[in-house]
């Protein structure tokens, strides 16, 4: 029950904070332009002077990729990875900036809705948020590494059979732990985002730990807000997805809906993201309550008077 209420307090809390998510979105926006202008330029010369290429993305043929390559690619290849690898740099460094702004609006519901209280609490989260990003990268390469041993166990023990099966099992099996403890993580870097923010601490490699040692001791309630999550963010691909293709069936000349639906999609995904953080805030001094703080001293004795 108390992932559930942490799950409607942290999107209330998101929903609250609607300014914050009108700046995430022009921020990804800015991000998503830079990426898709170097993309369209070279996509639009084939498909002005190539019939082949206007057939092949009208059914979104994976052979159009071929064809592109084929015709643009091998110059524009150079130029492509290096607007995607500064994108991507932008990206990490944009959404770590960001977070250092919303994740205290989120944690804490009285702080004043202002920009310059966003921009402070963002310069000041800037470097821990950084760091943090940076171990739970680590853990994240850690866990992909060792899911891995898992089709190389398969294929010593399959790899020389017939049978096609046992290693298609293991496939599924690594995909589903592969999400499992990405999803976790993810929940992990949330909580500890929120006691970095409400401790006013900067070791960031402790609350890393701090939070996966958390997801250990309560697996069950950490996995249900996570499955609250995921359950939401599928449910909005999913109506996304049918949404998307119905308005391209039936409105196919029309941009203007499909764009629309596209940036309400975008919204949805933030405001997950946001509830995700309020949520952690919830639970987090529920399951580690802060250290209280030391008592004042008690006041001085008064200095004795002295008659000259």
């Amino acid at each position: 029950m108390l992932p559930l209420i942490a799950f409607w307090n942290g999107m209330e809390r998101a929903a609250a904070r609607w300014r914050l998510l009108v700046l995430y979105w022009f921020v990804h926006t800015l991000l998503a332009l830079a990426i898709a202008a170097p993309v369209a330029a070279v996509a639009t010369a084939p498909l002005l002077r190539s019939t082949l290429a206007r057939e092949l993305l009208g059914q979104f043929d994976v052979a159009w990729l071929a064809e592109l390559y084929a015709s643009a690619g091998q110059q524009a290849a150079p130029a492509l990875l290096a607007a995607a690898a500064v994108a991507g740099l932008a990206a990490w460094l944009a959404g770590v900036l960001l977070a250092g702004g919303a994740v205290p609006a989120l944690a804490s519901p009285d702080l004043p809705q202002n920009a310059a209280v966003f921009w402070q609490n963002a310069g000041r989260n800037f470097w821990r948020f950084f760091r943090l990003s940076l171990y739970f990268l680590v853990l994240y390469a850690s866990v992909f590494a060792a899911l891995g041993l898992i089709r190389t166990a398969a294929r010593a023990l399959w790899g020389e059979g017939l049978a096609a099966a046992p290693l298609v099992y293991a496939d599924w099996l690594r995909l589903a732990l592969l999400l499992l403890a990405f999803g976790l993580l993810a929940t992990a870097s949330a909580f500890a985002k929120v006691r970095i923010v409400l401790s006013d601490s900067r070791q960031c490699l402790r609350a890393c730990l701090g939070s996966v040692r958390l997801i250990l001791r309560h697996p069950g309630l950490v996995f249900w807000l996570w499955a609250c999550f995921a359950a939401t963010g599928l449910a909005a691909a999913w109506l996304y997805l049918h949404a998307s293709n119905w308005l391209e069936t039936r409105l196919g000349a029309l941009l203007l809906p499909l764009v629309a639906l596209q940036q309400a999609y975008l919204l949805a995904r933030i405001l997950l993201r946001f509830a995700l953080w309020g949520a952690a805030a919830e639970m987090d001094p529920l399951l580690r309550p802060l250290p209280s703080a030391a008592p004042p001293p008690p006041p001085a004795p008064p200095a004795p008077e002295y008659e000259i």
